[in-house]
Formats: C-alpha cells, structure tokens, sequence
C-alpha cells in the first residue's frame, strides 16, 4: 500500500533541511528535525481542502532519481512556495542535497498493529525505559515506513532506529491507533556467553606469622631455685587452631597506581571447604584430640 483515496494530489517542491528554516525558533527546529513530520507551503492546504481528503493528512515523499521512498505528516504550512523542509534523517535516507525537488503526493495509510526497531547504536541499552522513551518520541511522528531510519532526541542524545517491520502493510499510520512494539539487538551487540567459565587466579600466598604467645619467657622463684621446665602451652596447636589464631602478614602492594582501585577475584575457599579438608587432614594424621585423657593429680598426700 501506500497511495490511493478519493482525493489525488501531487506536486513537486524543492526540499531543505530543518536547519535552513530562518524563520523558526530551536525548539521549532528540534521538533521538526526529531520527528516524522514536515513543513509544506500554504498552496498545498488551499488545494487539499477542495478536495475530498481524509485525515490526519499524509504524504508519500519521493527522490525519483534514485527510486527512494518515504511517508510523512505535516507539521504546519509555514514553508516558502515551491519549498519544503524535511529533517535531516529523512534528507539522509531519500539521498537529497539541499535544494534537490522532490515529489509530494497525498496518500491514505492503514492504522499499525506491529512494529518492530532495530537501535543503530549500543547507547540504547543505557535507557532505563526503553518502551516508555520511545512511546512519548513516536508522538512527533505520524507514520513509519519500513527500512527507514528514524531518529529521536532523548536527553540531549541523538538515537537512531531502524524500522525492521510493520503490520498490516509496508507503511502505516501510528496515529491513535494500538500499535505492538518490539525491539531487535542493537547494532553492535554482541551476546555476552554466560556459559564461558571465567577462570580466576589462585589466591596468592602470603607469609604468615606465629601468633604471640602470652608468659612464653622464663620463670624465676623467690628462693633462687631454677623452677622445672614443665609447662603447658596456653595456646593450641592443633591444625585447625592455628589457620584461625596465625596472623596474615600485611603485604604492600608495589604495583599500586594513585587514583586507581583494583578489586582482583581470587578463587578461595569457602568457609565448608576448609573445614572439610582440615578434618580429613587432622583425621588421617592419627587419632582424634581426646579431651580429660591426661594424667590426674591431687594436692592432698596419701595417708
């Protein structure tokens, strides 16, 4: 589809950018070049309300020296008589230069059921909302054509998108109607492989320290006596007390950039692990630790 209707208009105008219209204001400017909509010359509304139109009003634009085609709506008929003001992406894709003519023709186009936009750039993955962005942006548009490529304004970013796909036909209208919207990868996407493991370094090995042992000196009495060396130790030293008790020695890091920050993944052991394994060691290094199995003593002397 794509033309057609009870009214038939046609007219050829000379096309300039959004930006050579003098006589409108930047926001003026901005809707018209963020948008799907043109500027048309007074004479064409004259001759479109004599005819039997139906709106909104809709326009099939051609380049007819490369075959290229677009629709559109209009804006305002503010244009000088004989021009015609397109945005840039559309300047872009019918292949015009500033000042070529260009074919305007009043088309009818169905109501949209589904379309499908394939973003030009990965810049579109950052918007939080990207329905709700493109919900509020297509309002400056009156209609879509497949294989265009349109382009938005969101926080003072150009976004591109390609039309990949419209329902029920090749070109439709988006105006009051209910319209399901789907969006391709973007260009330049590249699916990141969650099944890739990532392989992370061993945890280095740093020194460590004993532990300080409190009363390790050596004793004196009063009488001058050398006390017997039979002492127990206050700390254990069992496997498993002595990877909790043992100190890390703090290691300087010489490769230390300022006003970076690294934050290596080591592959350590968890907690259950470590414990399993230092059972197994402790378990086929001998007998368990049996506590209360010493030798007893009393300090009452036997009568």
């Amino acid at each position: 589809m794509g033309g057609g209707g009870a009214a038939n208009f046609e007219t050829r105008l000379r096309c300039f950018s959004a930006v050579y219209f003098d006589r409108g204001d930047r926001k003026k400017i901005n809707e018209l070049n963020y948008g799907g909509k043109i500027l048309l010359p007074n004479f064409v509304l004259d001759q479109l309300v004599r005819l039997n139109i139906q709106y909104p009003m809709l326009f099939k634009i051609t380049n007819r020296t490369v075959q290229r085609v677009t629709h559109c709506g209009v804006l305002e008929f503010l244009a000088e008589e004989g021009k015609c003001y397109l945005p840039s992406w559309m300047m872009e894709h019918l292949h015009l230069d500033e000042g070529a003519q260009v074919s305007i023709q009043y088309v009818n186009l169905p109501s949209a059921t589904y379309a499908k936009f394939k973003p030009m750039s990965t810049d579109f993955l950052q918007i939080s909302n990207p329905r709700a962005m493109l919900e509020v942006e297509l309002r400056k548009f009156a209609c879509l054509t497949k294989n265009d490529i349109i382009a938005v304004e969101y926080n003072d970013q150009v976004l591109r998108f390609k039309v990949i796909e419209v329902k029920p036909s090749h070109a439709v209208t988006i105006i009051e109607c209910d319209m399901n919207v789907e969006f391709d990868a973007p260009e330049g996407y590249v699916e990141p492989d969650y099944k890739k493991k990532t392989d992370m370094p061993e945890a280095p090995i740093e020194k460590l320290v004993k532990p300080a042992e409190p009363f390790a000196g050596q004793g004196y009495r009063l009488d001058g006596k050398v006390p017997k060396k039979t002492r127990t130790p206050l700390v254990s030293t069992t496997e498993e007390d002595k990877v909790v008790t043992e100190l890390l020695e703090l290691v300087p890091d010489n490769d230390y950039k300022p006003g970076t920050l690294v934050f290596p993944r080591y592959n350590y052991k968890n907690r259950a692990t470590l414990e399993r394994e230092l059972n197994e060691k402790q378990n086929g290094s001998g007998a368990a630790f049996k506590p209360f199995e010493g030798t007893g003593y009393t300090i009452r002397s036997k009568r």
